[in-house]
């Protein structure tokens, strides 16, 4: 910034203990989200490489203006977000972008009907409810009545995540898309 202030960074809890909300005026990312633990290749995702490097830190999920960070349980927040933050602030100050390569996960075309209207509900209704808390959706497949999905970032670890699923997710698709009849959830 040439402000010479360093980039201003919301602290925001999440429903999850174990997952803190970073939020930032800058855009991060272009659009969705992406998630990293230390197993995944970091290479084309410089911001979860450095913030991985962190020691307590085992997910990284970066929208467009925050990331949701996990932390191991045996770590303490107080201990771990300013480490955090410095390291989010030194990232911004490099003009970079979070994720350099942007792959999509579902062709439009190649899904029918059905399948564009769960898509089309979980982006309007359910993704901007998780991201509040930290998290998202990514669907995975409609078969035989089963919408299949997977909870990502503050969500998929979160205590409160088969309510979420359950009174949220698919009250909501079995509502308005007769053909749903359950939703279940891949780790």
């Amino acid at each position: 910034m040439s402000s010479g202030f360093p980039a201003p960074i919301d602290t925001v809890p999440t429903p999850n203990p174990d997952a803190i909300m970073l939020k930032v005026r800058e855009t991060l990312v272009q659009s969705g989200t992406h998630e990293f633990t230390p197993r995944d290749n970091t290479e084309n995702a410089p911001l979860a490489d450095l913030l991985l490097k962190i020691e307590g830190i085992q997910l990284v999920l970066i929208a467009p203006r925050f990331v949701t960070l996990r932390k191991a349980p045996s770590f303490d927040w107080p201990d771990l977000v300013p480490t955090a933050k410095d390291a989010l602030r030194d990232f911004l100050a490099s003009g970079q972008m979070a994720v350099l390569e942007q792959v999509a996960t579902i062709d439009p075309e190649k899904v029918g009907e059905i399948e564009k209207q769960i898509i089309e509900l979980l982006d309007e209704d359910i993704r901007p409810a998780l991201a509040m808390d930290g998290g998202d959706i990514k669907f995975i497949s409609f078969e035989s009545g089963v919408v299949t999905v997977q909870l990502i970032g503050a969500c998929s670890s979160c205590p409160s995540s088969t309510a979420t699923l359950k009174m949220g997710v698919e009250r909501l698709l079995t509502e308005e898309i007769p053909e749903v009849r359950s939703v279940e959830q891949v780790f």
